[in-house]
């Protein structure tokens, strides 16, 4: 079987690593080909020089993109020159989107599976990531095997877009923490209490387990699993997809408001946790005025 992968980011890359060992040949796109000759180099395969070769000359191609332009961008120029084919879509983009790439797809006789994945780059690295899939049946049943090379777990939800709003709704609840976190250490700060203190008695109810998971990332700058820019789009798209549905978006549209002020003074490209130390420098600041 030979799979091919559209963006090359931390997951797209990431997921190649993954599947470079699991007996398949792998093609890859890139709009920044350096990154794409870059992996090839690293782990094999063949880099192509734009998105229509590349699905016309693979099994099955996944879309790792960022945003909703991006996915419309390559599927409006595959369908422009091709017909035919699998697209497997591992973006988190909007419900609407995705619906609308289906029917972009699905008129050119391109068969389209939603399959946005839930983990971090450790996860896409060693094959353990969890694979919420929404296709048309028989399409899953014939492709079911690609997403066990990857997957921990592989969950058939229905037809799209039931995999990327149940996407939307898990980032919704998992990017949030950071966001809590930094308002209680600038509550911390601003009154002059030790962390220590904060973290002790934590311990001692329920959410303490959730404060040890990400404390060291929110003060202490690690490798980047998933940027802060991409949080504040997963929220735009979040407050989107309910607004889309006339619901109100009242906490999603306060996260995107964290995640983009952290993101325009510095931390776009940081960890998303790592936003949290925007924050807690400005209470400090504030602190010592």
């Amino acid at each position: 079987m030979k799979i091919g992968i559209i963006g090359l980011g931390v997951m797209g890359s990431n997921l190649a690593r993954c599947l470079s060992g699991k007996n398949v040949e792998l093609g890859y796109y890139n709009r920044s080909r350096e990154k794409a000759d870059r992996l090839a180099r690293e782990i094999g395969g063949l880099v192509y020089s734009n998105p229509v070769d590349l699905l016309s000359e693979s099994d099955l191609t996944i879309l790792f993109l960022p945003r909703d332009e991006d996915v419309l961008e390559v599927v409006g120029e595959i369908t422009r020159k091709s017909s035919g084919g699998v697209v497997v879509n591992a973006s988190t983009i909007t419900p609407n989107t995705s619906l609308k790439t289906q029917r972009i797809l699905e008129e050119k006789g391109v068969k389209y599976i939603e399959a946005p994945v839930y983990g971090s780059s450790d996860e896409a690295r060693e094959c353990r990531l969890i694979s919420i899939i929404a296709s048309r049946r028989e399409v899953f049943d014939e492709y079911r095997g690609v997403f066990a090379l990857y997957s921990r777990k592989t969950y058939y939800v229905g037809e799209p877009p039931k995999a990327i709003a149940l996407k939307l709704a898990l980032n919704n609840l998992g990017l949030s923490m950071p966001a809590l976190i930094a308002e209680s250490l600038m509550i911390l700060e601003s009154h002059g209490v030790e962390l220590e203190v904060f973290k002790e008695i934590s311990r001692e109810l329920w959410f303490g387990g959730v404060l040890d998971r990400y404390l060291d990332r929110v003060v202490s700058e690690k490798p980047v699993r998933f940027k802060a820019e991409l949080a504040a789009k997963d929220y735009a798209y979040i407050s989107q997809s309910l607004r889309a549905k006339g619901l109100p978006s009242i906490i999603s549209s306060a996260l995107y408001e964290f995640y983009s002020i952290a993101s325009n003074n510095g931390y776009a490209e940081k960890d998303y946790p790592y936003a949290t130390k925007y924050f807690i420098d400005m209470a400090k600041k504030k602190q010592r005025q």
